[in-house]
């Protein structure tokens, strides 16, 4: 095969915006993608973006700028992502969004807006399509089309990145695939790893994550692995530390790890209060159920070693209650509660103790003191305001609950011109990473902030693509 000026891995939300730039701007362009199409995550995501100064926030007369949009992020994570790469893509993610609009992008008609999925923003700057992340799949996908097309552009499905080769001064020169006709070496001055994060591959999230389960929604092939292959041609690892868990999936049974949104829990008091009980695994209270804080109530479950807390409910709330589960059909929830591991019930709340493992004493307290504090409106020991009615049972619920991922924290360290870096903070030469490959974290931080994981991907894709092809 002919040599690149560009070889970008990944077509998926940087991979894709990276490689229509840099074919428009004339360099030669190779793209290789493991799976069998492009999109990556998108298929799977909400497909939340952010974006200040965009033309709908002027045309809902939203006065934003780049630097209010900044001072917000800080607020939510506080001040731990990096300030260096949030300025670059904050810049241009207004404009992201225009460019997603002047392409056809079907927009929500309630967006722009003030999401509570995640800490909410102080101003409605938060989009999303009225199908998630395929409404950005189907804006990128028939440029990204046109793109391959052009003479200057080749893509490679069902092809994998399996090293790296370096020249003798240490810099990438290019890259060792494999694909349906046996292994190539592709050379080019430039390679460009955006091949997502390690929310598919249980052993490198252990290992990145102090041996914690993984339970996700990512797609399968979010493996990690051209992260490891930029760790083992010498990068740094970017936010080791900085995990965070989504509050929360239901624990899917042992052995498996992946869910699927559709089957998430109602948790966001903004968009159904709790009439659970919401306990760690000893059968104690750890957070406030209703506290609007979506950061407070990630934070409590983090500090849960396991990353499970069980919802506890009786049959009367489960009648009276919002559904818990939105997403089941009749039919998924039926067959459930007869053979899935995390649905539990029981007639007695001794009885649901030695189900879950909780201890039966500390389950018994919690329930206690949270009726007692209804029968005599006293405070509520976390401080929880909405309490219906009393969990009295006899017909007691409860299920297990799991922190989950999609991004995941940790990836490719790199400089504010996307370039890898080695511990010692010197460039990788023709080594670059954007995406969720430099890690969720180096933008959110130690927090989840609304649309800076798919807008950052795209604003930061579509910039080193001009950059690199000198555009």
């Amino acid at each position: 095969m002919q040599d690149a000026d560009i070889i970008i891995v990944g077509a998926g939300t940087a991979g894709m915006p990276c490689a229509i730039e840099a074919v428009a701007a004339g360099a030669r362009v190779l793209v290789v993608e493991q799976a069998d199409r492009a999109g990556g995550t998108l298929h799977v995501s909400l497909g939340q973006l952010s974006g200040a100064g965009s033309q709908l926030q002027r045309d809902h007369g939203i006065t934003d700028t780049p630097a209010e949009h900044l001072a917000d992020i800080a607020r939510i994570n506080r001040g731990t992502g990096r300030a260096d790469l949030l300025k670059r893509s904050v810049a241009g993610q207004g404009a992201t969004i225009d460019w997603l609009m002047d392409h056809g992008f079907d927009m929500d008609p309630a967006c722009p807006a003030i999401l509570h999925l995640h800490e909410a923003y102080l101003k409605a700057r938060t989009y999303w399509g009225v199908e998630g992340g395929i409404s950005v799949l189907k804006v990128l996908k028939p440029l990204f089309a046109a793109a391959m097309a052009q003479p200057n552009a080749t893509i490679l499905y069902g092809t994998r990145l399996v090293g790296l080769t370096q020249g003798p001064d240490g810099r990438i020169d290019g890259a060792r695939l494999a694909g349906p006709d046996g292994e190539q070496t592709v050379k080019a001055p430039a390679v460009v790893l955006a091949t997502g994060g390690y929310g598919g591959n249980p052993e490198l999230f252990a290992r990145l994550t102090g041996g914690r389960r993984l339970v996700t929604a990512a797609m399968p092939t979010s493996t990690g692995a051209g992260i490891e292959l930029a760790l083992e041609a010498g990068a740094d690892l970017s936010c080791p530390d900085m995990f965070l868990p989504t509050y929360a999936a239901v624990a899917p049974p042992a052995g498996t790890t992946f869910i699927e949104w559709r089957q998430m829990p109602s948790l966001t008091p903004q968009v159904r209060q709790p009439w659970e009980l919401h306990l760690d695994p000893t059968g104690a209270r750890f957070v406030r159920e209703d506290d609007d804080s979506v950061d407070r109530r990630e934070h409590a479950l983090n500090a849960l070693p396991d990353l499970s807390f069980w919802c506890v409910f009786d049959a009367a709330a489960a009648a009276a209650a919002p559904p818990l589960l939105p997403g089941w059909t009749d039919q998924e929830l039926a067959a459930a509660w007869a053979g899935h591991p995390s649905f539990v019930r029981a007639g007695s709340l001794d009885a649901l103790a030695q189900a879950t493992g909780m201890d039966g004493a500390t389950l018994a307290a919690s329930v206690a003191a949270y009726n007692d504090g209804i029968a005599t409106g006293g405070a509520d020991a976390m401080g929880r305001t909405h309490r219906p009615q009393p969990l009295t049972g006899p017909d007691w619920r409860a299920i297990r609950m799991h922190g989950m991922v999609l991004k995941t924290p940790s990836g490719i360290r790199v400089d504010d011109s996307l370039r890898a870096l080695r511990p010692d903070g010197t460039a990788i030469g023709g080594l670059y990473a954007v995406g969720e490959c430099i890690g969720g974290s180096t933008l959110s931080g130690l927090g989840f902030v609304s649309g800076m994981s798919v807008t950052p991907s795209l604003t930061l894709g579509r910039w080193l693509g001009k950059t690199l092809a000198g555009a």
